[in-house]
């Protein structure tokens, strides 16, 4: 039975997932696209509303960095205000208005009030008006206005930011699709010059933005011509600029930001033709394959990376006794417990950016992530190791709700595995399927939970995360992490999801990492016998 607080959470956590659900719901049954047609202002704002959406995600998500430490403190503080019982006069308001908002989005944007000369403003009033009635009493069934009015006055400063910055936010990157056109001609020009160093004849088309060479040719698309690199960069700096504010010097940190842009537009720019080389030299299939998808990734990690590590090692960017801390990180936990994790992903990446279909060179990832384990391998000592079947079992569970959320479009994304493996001599073939069993049962799984559950769970409550005892329970850090190891598993994160929570309720259970290691283990390893005895290799994740 529930603890009244542990249920009092759960209501809450479910009024939050009844929100995200029907905001799904109308997002998948209406299309805005039918308002497009309609010569009206009225019309003009309401087809506006995905981009609502986005403005509210994005301000949402900065108040909460912003106002993170604030926030859960005043939480933990205040937990009987923060999660009162539900107000069902309200929940059943909250009901009723959607239900009413849900008809009027099927008034205004049914095909005759598009194929009309004009959207009424009384329609469209209506339609603001109950929209905006339905979050606030869906804001009040979740807690009272005064601890509503409490909570704004104690993270006003971050709720200020996040507004600021979210909106301005959604405004640059308006403004910066607008650019795509000259900054794709300028990278044009610049991925020409480069292809006459290295080819006698080259073929180009400026008016369509496709160049190359008479055997092969790319098209420099919108999100090719460079913006989407440079707002990645200028993301990532914003947020290592307020993270490390108090190390860094200013106004000189923020010559970042150009640098960063500029040095990510040059990559771009090679990379591109470095595609077109790479195609027109014989591999086209790598060319389009593994390179098209990774380069770029690795330009924005060279990139980020290499300035940050620039401002680490030098005291122009940073102050010089911030410059000495920072830069042993031999003493800093978080190296020991993130490496193995950003070993596998980063050579993933690199090998990725130079293989078409099948992955061969898959035992180097195990190798890198293999030898980082072994260099921390004193970190990890304390740490509890014992035997748990329970723990296994977890796995089991785990393994079931896997299969079960296995999309069924993804029998054959790995159907090709076999016919390689007979493509090659016997003792390739075993020494590749070994070192994928080994990396998948052991390997991945260690690295994995000491980054999600060892790392982020601890991170996410405090700062100096190892001053956190493994296995400390909050419902932020349990959600987020979870929902953050879903999403590093893509189309399957609604499976990884579920897998981060289970994962997670080992690692509590008795507050021992190896037991959250044995279960991720455990349920690979039955993924792998299911892959092998089903042939649904799609599994194998």
């Amino acid at each position: 039975m529930l603890l009244p607080r542990a249920r009092r959470w759960a209501s809450h956590i479910s009024l939050i997932g009844l929100l995200i659900a029907e905001i799904l719901v109308l997002t998948i049954l209406f299309d805005t696209a039918s308002l497009e047609r309609v010569p009206s202002v009225w019309a003009r704002l309401i087809g506006w509303a995905p981009q609502y959406l986005h403005i509210v995600i994005t301000v949402l998500g900065l108040i909460l960095f912003f106002n993170q430490k604030q926030l859960w403190d005043w939480i933990r503080a205040n937990d009987e205000d923060c999660t009162p019982e539900i107000q069902l006069q309200y929940l059943i308001a909250h009901v009723s208005t959607m239900l009413l908002f849900y008809w009027l989005t099927g008034q205004v944007m049914q095909e005759r009030s598009a194929a009309s000369n004009d959207l009424g403003s009384g329609w469209a009033i209506a339609w603001f008006l109950t929209g905006a009635a339905t979050l606030l009493v869906w804001c009040l069934a979740m807690m009272p206005r005064r601890t509503w009015f409490a909570a704004f006055s104690k993270g006003r400063n971050g709720i200020i930011w996040g507004i600021v910055l979210g909106c301005s936010a959604w405004g640059i990157g308006l403004f910066t699709e607008k650019l795509w056109s000259p900054l794709a001609t300028l990278t044009f020009t610049v991925v020409s010059g480069i292809l006459h160093l290295t080819h006698a004849q080259v073929v180009s088309d400026p008016a369509r933005f496709v160049i190359g060479t008479s055997t092969f040719r790319v098209l420099i698309a919108q999100e090719c011509s460079g913006y989407e690199g440079i707002g990645l960069v200028v993301a990532f700096l914003s947020i290592y600029l307020w993270l490390f504010r108090k190390d860094l010097r200013f106004p000189k940190a923020f010559l970042l930001f150009p640098a960063g842009a500029i040095a990510i537009w040059i990559l771009n720019a090679f990379r591109i033709a470095a595609l077109v080389i790479i195609g027109a030299s014989g591999w086209p299939e790598i060319a389009k394959g593994g390179f098209h998808s990774q380069a770029g990734w690795l330009s924005f990690n060279a990139v980020s990376l290499g300035l940050v590590a620039i401002t680490m090692r030098g005291g122009y960017f940073m102050k010089s006794k911030s410059a000495v801390r920072v830069a042993d990180v031999g003493s800093d936990p978080t190296t020991a417990y993130l490496a193995p994790f950003l070993a596998i992903v980063g050579t993933a990446m690199l090998t990725g950016a130079f293989t078409a279909g099948f992955q061969w060179l898959y035992p180097l990832r195990i190798i890198a992530a293999g030898s980082v384990l072994w260099l921390f391998r004193k970190n990890y000592i304390d740490l509890k190791w014992k035997w748990s079947w329970q723990a296994v079992a977890i796995g089991l569970i785990t393994f079931l709700m896997w299969v079960l959320f296995l999309p069924a479009d993804a029998a054959n994304d790995k159907a090709e595995w076999p016919l390689a493996l007979q493509s090659v001599s016997i003792y390739s073939a075993a020494t590749w399927v070994v070192f994928r069993i080994i990396g998948y049962v052991v390997v991945v799984p260690l690295a994995e939970e000491l980054a999600f559950r060892g790392f982020l769970t601890r991170r996410i409550m405090r700062a100096d995360f190892h001053d956190v005892p493994i296995g400390t329970f909050s419902w932020f850090s349990f959600l987020l992490s979870s929902l953050l190891f879903g999403i590093f598993h893509g189309k399957l994160w609604l499976a990884g999801t579920g897998a981060g929570m289970l994962f997670a309720l080992a690692l509590y259970r008795r507050r021992s990492l190896g037991d959250a290691i044995q279960s991720h283990a455990a349920t690979n390893a039955m993924l792998a016998v299911y892959a092998v005895v089903t042939g649904h290799w799609s599994a194998w994740s």
